[in-house]
């Protein structure tokens, strides 16, 4: 069997493929797109890459689209929906009447909140600063970015967010479990039903105060981590055997945590897993040291090419603080890149070179790193 995760060079944001099946019949889950310009420079040169490999596989027809089990958006942020809106509209104006699009996904898991922004209404006016400002024009538009793909998908005839009524949520205790044939299937955690009515009401309030300027008494950049879109991020885990990865969107690590508790899924308020994709690109305001001690993994995945800060090497310090154990590796999209990425990530090697953990970043040439969790999903 396949099981595996490929994280694509998604410059500051995400794109995630989860490949499973098997060697002869592979199957494919697309999360996240990363921003606009990672379309064309990785997202669609690799799904064309693989659907040349379906092909030579005998699993499509030369006139059959490349098919995903599953679109998901994790939440509505431009660094994760820009390249998916890229999709989308380019499958659009391929419009080829009969023929089939060259993609075609069974479902797109997408939730938004912009009918609740688009009726919100806030106090008086007040003077924002000119970062302020930008930053706050920065949600706005990613509410925008929603409308336009879940346009974009009614247009293309997408089913949305099937087997679900609605929501991509979880009941308050015990998750909710979507197959995605007879060995995987996606173990969805959050958001939780109880808590979708609180993110309701925040979100049609700040961004409200966000659309009239209203947040000059506050920090943008901790509103943007924890703001609703991010609370709500989906997080899931996905299984096959006794396999198990936990993706987790830009959650913020103590909605994880409690996510996993409600599910049921921890062990003395504990979690091991395979692979961890970490929440919001390393940043070190959505973790704390205890989120480290309670979810451990073979191996924790990072995607981000240093802009921001992330991955901060407060998250990497914290990730060796926490583990009495070297046998994990950390991997990651960039090596190089802003923000003197690559010096910091020297100086945590160099920091703890009398440790045997892996350090792991993607070949600069390569569109995507992979970790292979049993047979290698297709190259």
């Amino acid at each position: 069997m396949t099981f595996s995760l490929e994280a694509l060079r998604a410059r500051h944001g995400d794109s995630l493929l989860l490949h499973f099946g098997t060697k002869e019949s592979p199957s494919l889950v697309l999360i996240d797109g990363g921003p606009g310009a990672v379309y064309g420079d990785a997202l669609k040169p690799r799904l064309l890459e693989l659907r040349e490999r379906f092909r030579a596989l005998g699993r499509l027809r030369d006139d059959e689209s490349l098919p995903l089990k599953l679109l998901m958006v994790s939440h509505i942020d431009d660094d994760h929906i820009g390249g998916l809106l890229q999709l989308t509209e380019e499958l659009i104006a391929e419009d080829q009447g009969p023929r089939a699009p060259w993609l075609r996904p069974q479902s797109l898991w997408h939730n938004s909140f912009d009918d609740l922004a688009d009726d919100a209404k806030g106090p008086e006016e007040v003077t924002a600063s000119p970062q302020e400002a930008k930053d706050a024009e920065a949600v706005i538009a990613s509410v925008a970015q929603g409308q336009d793909l879940r346009s974009n998908a009614e247009r293309l005839h997408w089913p949305l967010n099937a087997p679900f009524n609605g929501l991509v949520e979880a009941p308050a205790r015990g998750g909710q479990t979507v197959e995605l044939d007879d060995h995987t299937s996606l173990h969805v955690v959050a958001p939780r039903t109880d808590q979708i009515e609180g993110l309701r009401k925040e979100w049609a309030e700040q961004v409200a105060r966000m659309r009239k300027k209203k947040e000059s008494d506050a920090k943008i950049a901790e509103y943007l981590d924890q703001s609703p879109y991010n609370l709500s991020s989906i997080v899931c885990l996905a299984r096959q055997g006794d396999r198990v990865m936990l993706l987790t969107g830009d959650a913020r690590g103590d909605h994880v945590l409690d996510a996993l508790e409600a599910a049921g899924v921890t062990n003395g308020g504990t979690f091991h897993v395979d692979i961890l994709k970490l929440p919001h690109h390393g940043s070190i305001r959505n973790v704390e040291e205890d989120f480290f001690e309670k979810v451990t993994a073979d191996h924790y995945v990072i995607s981000a090419n240093g802009r921001h800060g992330n991955p901060e090497s407060e998250t990497l310090e914290m990730i060796a603080a926490t583990r009495d154990d070297d046998d994990f590796t950390i991997h990651l999209t960039y090596g190089t890149g802003d923000e003197d990425l690559e010096g910091r990530l020297d100086e945590f090697v160099k920091n703890h070179r009398n440790r045997d953990f892996q350090v792991a970043t993607r070949p600069d040439e390569a569109l995507s790193l992979t970790i292979d969790l049993d047979d290698p999903a297709p190259r």
